[in-house]
């Protein structure tokens, strides 16, 4: 052993660590043939220091020299997950599975990252590494599969692994989640007459492994919603022990500092709605930021954002959730608000992990955001009444009007459209669905197909993107006795040409238990009459939360004999139809739905009433916002 390395390593033994480091730092390029043997000594202390980050540098160091690279890779792999360094950990992921090929482990904490991330093409040469017969290896297999489109693909895979295990609830889940996702009626059904018998083990391991915002699109009983889930367990891991002191909330005399945490800043449907309540903020009352963990490749639709929203992003996506979290504390932040809850992408560590006085939920999930270190969840009257308080973990801050915002600044206007281009006839009457394919259940197809039965004349224009459930789509229609020929299927396109195409629509169609809700939204800022029923759930209230906050609560109904029979009573009557469009219209620009100002005070009024309670010491509790007396007059037009 050279002199350099000799020294420092005596001081390692001796447990001299700071000294130890420092003799071997300041040897390094001095004898190249002990800078191995140095950085690998740099590696340890720096591991004794807890310092995970900058060991796992150093055995990139090594791996560099060519020295036991497999290991130091595999080991830098490890300390990078552990310190959540995930920038460095993808920088040489691929590299430390390629020379330790039969370690799967290894390959499954490296695509996990990617996954995590959204960087599914990244992940893809991962997958073949994966072993199947692990579960967890096997969940992130399907996920991938599915994220990624390669849906047919996938359905075989389930299959082949159904058989084999026949009673793995995660596989069962699976396989009727992407039921679902394929218009599979028959399975779909088998998943219903399974889960009217909970007794059953299979069904026991089925909820255990079953994705929450799954569980929404079949069940609207708020208990069963409310059960643990595999993101709640996840979310569990980071979860403070309680009593963990919080900040101290700012006093009344400074700004509140509000921050918003999401990855969904760019051209997606949060930011659909909520862009222009957030350009709304009163920046002399509110300092607002946007912690920002969007993709790199989508934060270029942030350039033709208005300079107050860009100059409100605080990038966090290069940072683990610790780092991510004590930069949310650094900043003093008084109320964070997570945009997620229980969807891809979310990373509720963050929201854990930070000391932020007073953390809330708001518009990513419709529900209760099981197992995270929440205070509040941003909802309405109508969407969560007070029977579903028991429901929540958090406490229900309830808005006025509708807890959905809703740009008209920003949002295109419906441009003129052909009915042609769509394939549809110029003369037909056309009921419409734009949900995503998912939310069209058995339930759903049963009162779909009563009122096109009621309507013989009607066309059926459903979006329904990917061919495999298409056909299936309108096969079962077909069984159902709804030809083909009175079905057009319409895929995705750029949202100012969807909402232009939505307005060659008579009427619209809704889901149950899932409704529509950015797409509810899209069909009455198209000028579409959508009618809908209210449910048990959140996510089955939206609709109707809606309506009520466009002026136009007689489109809601309580159960589905009603809502057949008001929408067949719509189909007939033409001038009752263009009254009620002519109404919508009006309401882009009057109603409390699309007033993206009036709202922005409503959730500025929230947030005081939050801080309030917490400068004054006391618990969070069930608020109600009190609402603004009626604005007279419009509001700012759309673009055009």
């Amino acid at each position: 052993m050279a002199q350099a390395l000799q020294k420092a390593v005596r001081e390692y033994e001796a447990k001299n660590l700071p000294k130890a480091l420092t003799m071997a730092t300041q040897s390094l390029g001095r004898n190249r043939a002990e800078d191995p043997g140095l950085q690998a000594l740099i590696g340890k202390i720096q591991f004794q220091l807890g310092r995970h980050r900058e060991a796992a540098d150093a055995f990139v160091q090594v791996a560099e020299y060519g020295t036991n690279a497999p290991h130091m890779l595999k080991l830098a792999v490890s300390l990078y997950r552990t310190a959540g360094a995930d920038i460095e950990l993808m920088r040489i992921g691929h590299a430390a599975v390629d020379l330790n090929p039969a370690d799967a482990d290894l390959a499954f904490s490296v695509a996990q990252v990617f996954f995590a991330r959204g960087l599914l093409d990244d992940m893809l040469p991962l997958i073949p590494r994966l072993d199947r017969r692990k579960p967890q290896h096997m969940a992130l297999i399907v996920n991938h599969h599915r994220f990624s489109g390669r849906d047919q693909a996938l359905s075989g895979l389930l299959r082949e692994a159904l058989a084999e295990d026949p009673g793995n609830g995660f596989l069962q889940a699976t396989a009727h989640m992407i039921a679902r996702e394929s218009c599979d009626f028959a399975t779909m059904e088998q998943h219903a007459a399974l889960m009217a018998n909970p007794g059953q083990p299979l069904v026991a391991a089925m909820r255990e492994h079953e994705a929450v915002l799954s569980r929404l699109t079949w069940s609207d009983d708020e208990a069963i919603n409310a059960l643990p889930s595999p993101e709640s367990a996840a979310a569990e891991a980071t979860r403070p022990a309680p009593g963990t002191p919080r900040r101290a909330i700012g006093p009344a005399d400074r700004k509140l500092r509000i921050g918003y945490l999401s990855n969904d800043f760019f051209q997606h449907a949060t930011m659909t709605l909520l862009r222009d309540a957030l350009e709304c903020h009163d920046r002399d009352k509110y300092d607002v930021t946007l912690f920002c963990h969007t993709p790199a490749n989508s934060l270029h639709f942030q350039a033709s954002w208005p300079q107050v929203l860009r100059d409100s992003i605080v990038r966090v996506d290069g940072l683990s959730d610790a780092e991510a979290a004590a930069r949310i504390d650094e900043a003093g932040i008084d109320i964070l608000v997570d945009l997620k809850g229980h969807t891809m992408g979310a990373r509720l560590g963050i929201v854990n992990l930070c000391r932020a006085p007073i953390k809330a939920t708001y518009i990513g999930f419709p529900g209760s955001v099981t197992g995270v270190d929440l205070d509040y969840a941003i909802t309405d009257r109508i969407v969560t009444p007070d029977t579903s308080k028991p429901f929540y973990a958090e406490k229900l801050c309830r808005l006025p009007d509708s807890y959905q915002a809703n740009s008209h600044r920003s949002r295109p206007l419906p441009a003129p459209a052909s009915r042609a281009d769509h394939g549809l006839p110029e003369d037909a009457l056309v009921i419409a669905s734009f949900n995503a394919t998912h939310k069209i259940n058995p339930q759903t197809l049963d009162v779909w197909v009563r009122v096109l039965k009621a309507v013989p004349q009607a066309i059926f224009w459903c979006m329904c993107p990917k061919a495999h459930a298409a056909e299936n789509l309108l096969a079962e229609l077909e069984r159902r006795g709804i030809t083909r020929d009175r079905v057009v299927i319409a895929g995705m396109c750029l949202y100012p040409e969807h909402i232009s195409r939505v307005a060659l629509a008579d009427l619209a169609l809704d889901t149950w238990p899932y409704n529509g809700h950015t797409t509810t939204s899209d069909m009455l800022w198209a000028g579409l009459p959508v009618a809908a029923v209210t449910g048990n759930s959140f996510a089955s209230r939206v609709s109707a939360s809606l309506l009520h906050a466009a002026g136009l609560s007689d489109l809601v109904v309580a159960n589905h004999d009603a809502y057949v029979d008001l929408v067949a009573a719509l189909a007939t009557d033409r001038d009752r139809r263009e009254s009620i469009r002519r109404r919508i219209e009006a309401a882009r620009f009057t109603a409390p739905l699309f007033d993206a100002e009036r709202f922005a005070r409503h959730l500025e009024t929230a947030y005081e009433m939050m801080a309030e309670r917490a400068r004054a010491g006391l618990a969070p509790d069930h608020i109600d916002v009190p609402a603004l007396p009626p604005r007279q007059g419009g509001f700012q037009s759309g673009q055009t």
